[in-house]
């Protein structure tokens, strides 16, 4: 009986594939709707200098890691066939070219570790700021492969911060000293001096499946770098007050590289 269960299942699953294209889209118009799911390792870089301007007892800044991120893209383009525009065979590995710009909105994060000596002994500050929204915008090239399954890209483009309320964490490597949650407070007079964009490139794998002649679901991996020199440092309320915020500082930057995986839909249309 479970033998003829199994045969069953199988005689189904099988049926159900006979109606499933073999090829992707070969070429025209695509929308992509994407969520990702990732995370964000900061590069901060300061002098030695205005580090010490900022606090004269710290020794170094490094980036650390930020939890899970997620958001969600749209992305709009045109896809162009290898056989139609280029006159390569149908079964060429190389099946086409697309260009797409996207626009997305999602989470975004800056965590930071500040080393300072404070005459007893070496403390680390651990800084995490979460933002809510981040706009993601550019365009993208892709070359797709393999009947259009396989698609890498590269993209450029930027970010803007739209939080005027980042919440923020921050504790320390001594346990005696308490952990803090809170928000940053983004005045009208900070909106004005400070940088809220930064630039970005992308890189991404897909591979689409086919689920019907019209829509694929996608599957990704995808890395970011951006480039972000803010003018002027933020910091939670009871660090501001041991430290000076007022100057700009021209040779802050707080770069980051993200990466995830990535979820969602190509309808052609």
């Amino acid at each position: 009986m479970k033998k003829l269960r199994f045969k069953g299942v199988i005689t189904v699953f099988a049926g159900l594939l006979a109606f499933v294209p073999l090829v992707a889209f070969e070429n025209g118009p695509l929308l992509y709707l994407r969520a990702d799911f990732g995370g964000a390792l900061t590069t901060p870089f300061i002098s030695d200098e205005s580090l010490k301007k900022l606090n004269p007892k710290a020794e170094k800044m490094t980036g650390i890691m930020s939890g899970l991120l997620m958001s969600g893209e749209v992305e709009g383009g045109y896809v162009f066939s290898s056989n139609r525009f280029f006159g390569l065979p149908k079964n060429h590995p190389f099946s086409g070219v697309g260009t797409f710009a996207c626009l997305g909105v999602g989470q975004g994060n800056t965590a930071q570790k500040i080393t300072a000596d404070t005459g007893t002994g070496k403390v680390d500050t651990f800084i995490s700021i979460n933002f809510m929204p981040v706009v993601n915008f550019g365009v993208t090239g892709k070359a797709y492969f393999f009947s259009n399954r396989l698609a890498l890209g590269l993209g450029i483009g930027g970010r803007m911060i739209a939080d005027t309320r980042p919440s923020y964490l921050y504790y320390f490597s001594d346990p005696s000293l308490d952990t803090k949650v809170g928000e940053i407070i983004i005045t009208e007079e900070m909106m004005k001096k400070m940088n809220p964009l930064m630039a970005s490139v992308k890189g991404l794998i897909e591979y689409n499946i086919p689920i019907v002649n019209t829509t694929d679901i996608i599957l990704g991996w995808y890395t970011r770098y951006n480039i972000y020199r803010p003018k002027y440092l933020t910091a939670p309320g009871d660090l501001a007050k041991q430290a000076n915020l007022n100057d700009p500082v021209p040779d802050y930057w707080l770069n980051s590289l993200d990466f995830g995986l990535s979820v969602g839909f190509a309808f052609k249309l």
